[in-house]
């Protein structure tokens, strides 16, 4: 569109920022979220070994995308 103006990369960085900032801060509101499922007080709910799955899972993603992160700024 405009020669100053690289729509195509401004998208790039736009998809990465939400992925990355947004994105993991609700991956982890969700594990904290199965981590509440698990240790509720209504032992007969099924829910229990469900929320600690989607808690570890939604948690290890989030650690996942952190080590990414400290790697590529320590990578230079």
């Amino acid at each position: 569109m405009s020669q100053f103006i690289d729509v195509e990369s401004l998208w790039k960085v736009l998809v990465a920022g939400l992925l990355g900032g947004a994105g993991l801060a609700a991956v982890y509101a969700l594990g904290l979220a199965g981590l509440s499922a698990y240790t509720a007080e209504d032992t007969n709910s099924g829910a229990r070994p469900a929320g600690l799955a989607v808690a570890v899972g939604c948690l290890l993603i989030v650690l996942a995308g952190a080590g990414l992160g400290i790697y590529v700024m320590l990578a230079k």
